[in-house]
């Protein structure tokens, strides 16, 4: 069992998925098993637009800074610093920014085994994404 641990500003584990970079928070490194928490920096262009759905994870963004676009169900709403966007499991969603600015924000997924097939993701070529997807129980949706 973990004692606890406190993340600083700018610290955590940093790592690329396509043009995002994602700063791990909370974790299995820091002792989560149910839930992980990420910070998202998503250049004009970012995101993850490709339709999905999970059938065993939940996620819930916070919008840190600037604008996103996100997806529930067939509609994009844009949504600006302080927003929540939640996303219980068998939701199609996507998110992207579509602004000319980076924009931020904070993704609680659970349970934690999430992180991993994010970071499978993003070491991945774009043509091993169903596989990847298929083995955490998430699929793309044909838009």
């Amino acid at each position: 069992m973990s004692a606890g641990r406190i993340v600083p500003p700018g610290s955590g584990r940093r790592f690329p998925v396509g043009p995002n970079e994602l700063t791990v928070k909370a974790g299995p490194e820091t002792g989560h098993i149910l839930a992980t928490v990420f910070e998202s920096t998503l250049p004009p262009g970012g995101g993850y637009p490709l339709a999905h759905i999970h059938d065993e994870y939940e996620e819930i963004f916070y919008v840190l800074d600037g604008e996103i676009e996100y997806r529930i169900g067939d509609q994009w709403t844009t949504a600006s610093a302080g927003t929540t966007v939640c996303v219980p499991r068998g939701v199609v969603h996507a998110f992207r920014n579509a602004s000319p600015y980076p924009a931020r924000h904070l993704a609680l997924h659970a349970p934690a085994a999430a992180l991993a097939m994010i970071e499978e993701l993003g070491q991945a070529h774009e043509d091993r994404f169903p596989a990847i997807l298929a083995k955490h129980r998430t699929r793309l949706i044909e838009t």
